[in-house]
């Protein structure tokens, strides 16, 4: 497995931050990746569903956690799109425009990964 990674920074994913937490293993990398970009790619649309149903509490937890998983793996951008949209949900303003980045953000992000991983 290879990683493209001026794919990656491209998208706003600081590789040798990733790579930090995984001893410098690009391969090991390129799978959690993969796993992240495929149990994320529907978190927008599950934290729009919790909104329409009210329970903001929910949503707002998967933001936060989409927040530190991206972190976590040196998706800054994607982190920020997401500790954005965890604020505007906890402050009730502003939740609208922050799902909408939060979404075009991820998009990118996974899409990024989806063209960077090659197997």
């Amino acid at each position: 497995m290879q990683l493209l990674n001026a794919v990656l920074e491209g998208a706003g994913i600081d590789t040798s931050a990733g790579l930090k937490i995984v001893g410098g293993k690009e391969e090991r990398y390129a799978r959690i990746l993969l796993k992240f970009a495929d149990k994320q790619a529907g978190t927008v649309e599950e934290i729009r569903t919790m909104l329409a149903a009210g329970d903001n509490a929910t949503a707002e937890r998967a933001a936060h956690s989409l927040k530190g998983s991206a972190a976590t793996l040196g998706i800054n951008a994607l982190a920020d799109r997401a500790g954005e949209t965890e604020t505007a949900i906890k402050q009730g303003h502003g939740i609208y425009e922050a799902v909408e980045a939060l979404s075009g953000a991820l998009r990118t992000v996974v899409s990024a990964i989806q063209d960077a991983v090659a197997e």
